[in-house]
């Protein structure tokens, strides 16, 4: 479990590049205990096979909760922001974080997710295109 929240700390500040990227343990904490629908989602995935048969549940919510509770502030967030932007390499040192095809289906995926029940909504009424 921390091998996977280091690697995905690691690629988050290969995209910022010096910028702040940190871990709110307060957030994981309250994520965890209020996460009632994200279990039953998860009893549901296993039950219809979505994931290996080796998963282990509680493992793979409290690496979801700790992704949820990173945090950085605006500054750093814009390098990442025109990390995606600039083809997936970080603008500020040159580096290529991801490849071109990962980048554009990143933000592909971006474009319609993320808020919850107004998931795609947000797109097809704001029209951005």
């Amino acid at each position: 479990l921390s091998d996977r929240f280091d690697f995905a700390i690691h690629q988050m500040r290969r995209f910022c590049g010096v910028g702040y990227v940190g871990f709110n343990n307060a957030v994981f904490l309250s994520e965890r205990e209020t996460a009632d629908r994200n279990y039953a989602l998860s009893y549901y995935m296993r039950e219809h096979k979505v994931f290996p048969p080796d998963t282990h549940l509680q493992d793979t919510l409290d690496l979801y909760f700790q992704l949820c509770s990173i945090e950085t502030n605006c500054d750093t967030l814009a390098v990442m922001a025109a990390t995606l932007a600039n083809g997936g390499v970080n603008p500020m040192n040159g580096e290529r974080v991801i490849n071109n095809r990962a980048c554009r289906d990143t933000l592909s995926l971006m474009y319609s997710c993320g808020m919850y029940d107004w998931s795609g909504q947000f797109a097809f009424r704001v029209r951005i295109s």
